[in-house]
C-alpha cells in the first residue's frame, strides 16, 4: 500500500519529508521539562511548591518518546517500499545518535576516572551495559553522571526491532497491532505492580516504558491513513489537557508509595495519550495561524529543540558536577536562594552552550553524511531521492 502524501505548496510530499517547525518547539518543551526535574532534585532550597512542580518534569522523557515514535514510524512507513529500507534507516539512525553518545561515553569512561571521584561514574561491572545500550536493564541503577542514558537505551532497543515490525505488518495492520500492544502492556504492567509493587525495573525497562513510543507510532499511522477535518482537530488539545490533568491530580492526591504504584500502572499510559493528542494537534495545525503555533515557533524554544539531544546528553553531568563542586563552598552560600538562582542560570546556559558547540562543530559532520544513505525508492533514481526529515 502506498502511504498517502500531504499537499504542501502544490506538491504531494510525505509527512517525513516535510519540515514541521512546531515539532522543534515540542522538543524544546520536552528538554526544558527534563531540566526542571533535575533542578528540583538538586536545589533543595527552592520552595516546596516550586520543587513539586518542577519535579513533574520527568514526564518530558515521555513526550520525547511520543515525538520519536511519531517521527521514526512515519519515516519507516514512508520508506517501506524503498530498496534500501533497512540499510538507510539504520545508517541514518547511527549517524544521528552514535557519534555524540559514544563520544561522550568515551570521555566519561576513559578520561573522567582520572579526574573525578569514582562515585560519579558507573560501577566498572556495569560499564559494558552502556556500551551495548543496555543500561536501562540494571536492577539496582546507580545515581551518577550517566544515569539519564536509560531513555536513550529504551529508544535504541525499540528501534532495533521496530523497522522489521513495520515492514512485516504494513500500514493497514500496524494501528490494530499498536493498540493491542499498548493494551497488553498496560494490563501486564498493572498486574505486576499490583502483585509485586513498584520497581525501578518497571520505570526503566523497554517493555514497560514504551507507551509513548507506541502511541507516537499510532499517531504516525493516523495522520497518513485518515483525514481529520479542521473542526475535529480542535478536540485534540482537550484530550491532551484532560488526560494530563487526570494524571497530575491523581499523582498529587496520594502518598509516595501509592504515587509510584499509580504511575507505574496506568500513569505512563495517561501521559502517553495526553502527549499523543498534543503532538497530533501540532502536526495537523502546522503552518496555521493561532497562538499555539506562534508560541511553538518562538525562536528560543526552537533553538532548545534543535539542540535538545545534546542538551539531554550534557545537562545532567553538568548539573551533577556543578552541584558536587558547590558542596565545597560555605554552607551559608551553598544554601542561599540567590546562589541557587545563579547556579541554575549557569548550569542551564552551560548545557545549551556545550550542546550548540557539539552540534555545530561535531555532530553536523556526521549529519552531512546522511544524504549518502538516503532512502532509494524503487521507481526513482538515487540522485532524485530527497533527504528525509532529520530526527533528534
Amino acid at each position: 500500500m502506498t502511504i498517502p502524501s500531504t499537499p504542501v505548496s502544490g506538491a504531494l510530499v510525505p509527512f517525513s519529508q516535510r519540515k514541521l517547525v512546531a515539532l522543534d518547539g515540542v522538543r524544546g518543551l520536552a528538554i526544558i521539562a527534563v531540566m526542571l526535574t533535575h533542578i528540583a532534585l538538586q536545589h533543595v532550597t527552592l520552595s516546596p511548591v516550586l520543587r513539586g512542580t518542577f519535579a513533574l518534569g520527568w514526564a518530558g522523557v515521555d513526550l520525547f518518546f511520543v515525538l520519536s515514535g511519531f517521527l521514526i514510524t512515519g519515516i519507516l512507513l514512508d520508506t517501506r517500499e524503498c530498496r534500501n529500507y533497512f540499510r538507510s534507516f539504520y545508517a541514518r539512525r547511527i549517524l544521528r545518535i552514535f557519534p555524540l553518545y559514544y563520544g561522550f561515553l568515551i570521555v566519561a569512561l576513559l578520561v573522567f576516572p582520572f579526574i573525578l571521584n569514582p562515585d560519579y561514574l558507573p560501577a566498572p561491572s556495569h560499564r559494558w551495559m552502556y556500551v551495548c545500550y543496555l543500561a536501562n536493564w540494571q536492577t539496582q541503577p546507580q545515581w551518577q553522571i550517566l544515569t539519564h542514558f536509560w531513555s536513550l537505551c529504551v529508544e535504541e532497543q525499540f528501534y532495533f526491532v521496530w523497522p522489521l515490525v513495520v515492514l512485516l505488518t504494513g500500514p493497514r495492520r500496524l494501528l490494530p497491532l499498536v493498540v493491542a500492544l499498548e493494551v497488553a502492556l498496560l494490563a501486564g504492567r498493572s498486574w505486576w505492580v499490583y502483585h509485586h509493587g513498584p520497581s525501578v525495573v518497571v520505570q526503566y525497562a523497554t517493555i514497560t516504558r514504551m507507551d509513548g513510543l507506541l502511541l507516537g507510532a499510532a499517531c504516525a499511522v493516523v495522520v497518513r491513513r485518515f483525514r481529520m477535518a479542521r473542526q475535529r482537530t480542535g478536540v485534540l488539545p482537550w484530550v491532551a489537557v484532560l488526560f494530563l490533568a487526570a494524571f497530575v491530580a491523581r499523582y498529587h492526591m496520594v502518598a509516595y508509595t501509592a504515587r509510584l504504584a499509580f504511575t507505574e500502572s496506568i500513569g505512563y499510559a495517561l501521559l502517553a495519550i495526553s502527549f499523543a493528542g498534543f503532538v497530533m494537534y501540532c502536526v495537523l495545525t502546522d503552518g496555521q495561524a493561532g497562538w499555539p503555533q506562534r508560541w511553538l515557533r518562538w525562536k528560543p524554544l526552537l533553538l532548545m529543540g534543535k539542540y535538545s539531544y545534546g542538551i539531554y546528553v550534557f545537562h545532567f553531568p553538568i548539573f551533577y558536577l556543578a552541584e558536587r563542586f558547590c558542596r565545597r563552598l560555605p554552607h551559608s552560600i551553598h544554601e542561599a536562594i540567590w546562589f541557587a538562582c545563579l547556579l541554575i542560570g549557569f548550569e542551564s546556559a552551560a548545557s545549551y552552550l556545550v550542546a550548540s558547540l557539539s552540534y555545530n562543530y561535531f555532530e553536523k559532520r556526521f549529519l552531512a553524511l546522511k544524504d549518502r544513505v538516503a532512502p532509494v525508492h524503487r521507481e526513482a533514481p538515487i540522485a532524485s531521492t530527497p533527504a528525509l526529515l532529520q530526527v533528534g
